[in-house]
């Protein structure tokens, strides 16, 4: 049985919020090192986690994709596992010659050429200089540098130097490689050279971990999943479920950037104009429109597929006949993905008189894709062609994936129809 070729146990690493915060417990924690003291391990004013606590093992072979929103210390934790950064706390293993990618064109030298970078970069990875020269050719094909590989790296574009630094971590066949939001850049043949050159790694026993916010990516290389958020680990889950916990925090932090309109001031009524995210007439309002399950309880997200209903509170100063009430859902990239309507969908017109009113609407099994999804409402008479009443963002919802499924995040595809497929030649 192989051993594990990279160990992490209770990885901690903090730093301070402003540069003099940093500066002034830097100094005290050299003091403390100089004496014998060890470092302090309480967090101080001014200061945070970056990481907390982290644990994980991986085998030769394994492919960790590491997932979290900006900020949740993915990078910090690739840094340590190179030796850039040392660990508040906790302990790093590594069995193997390492390859990193961690910025672009990190560790290149700017004032030499690209030919010069291959065989410093080449050595600081623990190539030898034959092995290098061996590599030299394959190196600058696989970057598409042929034309400038003897032009000063100053004068590379990002996408240039990455494809350069790229090249010389996977073709130096690393046993442990650690590569941070980098396959991103260059086009579809390069990506495609990447992803392939990765696969031919793990199947010669590299262990990789990959940081990204590409879902995709995740899904398509990786047989191990890990999140972080806020400093905080997941641990080692599946990929698939990995997956599903990034694009959840995704959600709720998409969701908490947006804000609901109080669609009834305190001191004043709506505007009576369009063009704003609320007017009307100022006879009647929609207060609030609440979302709930379907036993009636409060939500702000449900899974998948399931129905949902849509509670609103109608105050009306005078009497109104025929009228309809008409809800329309977006989603954050795509306006009015459904209308739901009472008389389209039920020819139901209502006759309010003054006073308070509450409808219900049930949405029966919609077939939303995972997002964050904004709800628009708004009160029509039959005989007037204008709104009486309408309020953009009232309320919003967030759709997770399903417990047995995982769908790709796209902002852009917000609803699953159902379908067959058949081959038929």
């Amino acid at each position: 049985m192989s051993k594990p070729s990279v160990i992490v146990e209770g990885l901690s690493k903090k730093f301070g919020l402003s540069l003099k915060s940093a500066l002034k417990y830097g100094m005290f924690d050299s003091l403390r090192r100089l004496t014998g003291q060890g470092k302090n391990l309480n967090l101080r004013a001014g200061e945070f986690w970056a990481l907390k606590d982290v644990n994980f093992t991986l085998e030769p072979g394994d492919a960790l994709g590491i997932m979290g929103i900006n900020g949740s210390g993915k990078t910090t934790m690739l840094r340590i596992l190179n030796g850039s950064y040392t660990p508040d706390a906790g302990k790093v293993m590594l069995r193997g010659r390492i390859g990193a990618l961690i910025a672009a064109g990190a560790g290149f030298s700017p004032m030499l050429t690209g030919r010069e970078n291959v065989f410093i970069s080449g050595t600081l990875l623990g190539m030898t200089p034959t092995e290098v020269r061996k590599k030299f050719d394959e190196i600058v094909a696989f970057a598409d540098l042929d034309n400038f590989i003897d032009m000063p790296v100053r004068n590379y574009s990002s996408g240039m130097s990455v494809r350069l630094g790229f090249a010389i971590a996977v073709l130096g066949t690393p046993e442990i490689l650690l590569v941070d939001e980098v396959l991103a850049v260059g086009d579809i043949s390069f990506q495609k050279k990447c992803f392939e050159r990765i696969e031919v790694l793990r199947n010669l026993g590299t262990t990789i971990l990959l940081v990204s916010h590409s879902v995709g990516a995740i899904w398509a290389i990786c047989n191990k999943g890990l999140v972080l958020h806020k400093g905080i680990s997941s641990g080692i889950i599946s990929t698939e479920d990995a997956c599903r916990l990034y694009d959840y925090n995704n959600n709720l932090e998409r969701a908490k950037s947006e804000s609901i309109i109080n669609s009834k001031e305190q001191e004043s009524r709506v505007p009576t104009a369009y063009g704003g995210l609320t007017g009307g007439t100022n006879e009647i309002f929609i207060n609030k429109l609440e979302v709930m399950n379907i036993e009636r309880e409060l939500i702000e997200e449900i899974d998948y597929g399931n129905s949902f209903i849509l509670r609103c509170h109608i105050e009306s100063n005078q009497k109104f006949e025929n009228c309809m009430l008409r809800i329309r859902i977006d989603s954050e990239i795509n306006k009015a993905l459904t209308l739901v309507d009472s008389y389209e969908t039920e020819r139901i017109l209502y006759n309010f008189k003054p006073g308070n009113y509450i409808i219900d609407i049930l949405i029966k099994n919609p077939r939303y894709r995972p997002g964050v999804y904004f709800f628009c409402a708004a009160i029509i008479k039959k005989e007037v062609a204008v709104h009486l009443f309408f309020c953009n963002n009232i309320a919003k919802l967030i759709i997770n994936h399903p417990k047995d499924f995982f769908f790709i995040p796209n902002p852009h595809a917000t609803y699953q129809v159902e379908s067959k497929f058949k081959i038929i030649q």
